[in-house]
């Protein structure tokens, strides 16, 4: 299990926030973060569980974001 495969929902919307994405709208248990010139992610906040491995990079890879960069602010 890589590292990718604990990271809670949250957590990975305050990351991504500190790389300049913005809050826009939170719908139920899903968190929707903007970014000028950039198609809108959606990360899902499940309370109490990590993100699965394989959302958590495709989040990364439709945020334009390498794992290092991530785990820089993470």
């Amino acid at each position: 299990m890589g590292r990718m495969a604990q990271i809670m929902g949250e957590r990975m919307v305050r990351a991504l926030r500190r790389l300049g994405w913005e809050l826009d709208r939170q719908s139920g248990s899903h968190a929707v973060l903007t970014r000028p010139g950039a198609n809108p992610v959606t990360v899902p906040i499940h309370r109490g569980k990590s993100l699965k491995e394989g959302t958590a990079r495709g989040i990364l890879k439709q945020a334009g974001i390498s794992e290092e960069e991530f785990f820089d602010v993470y």
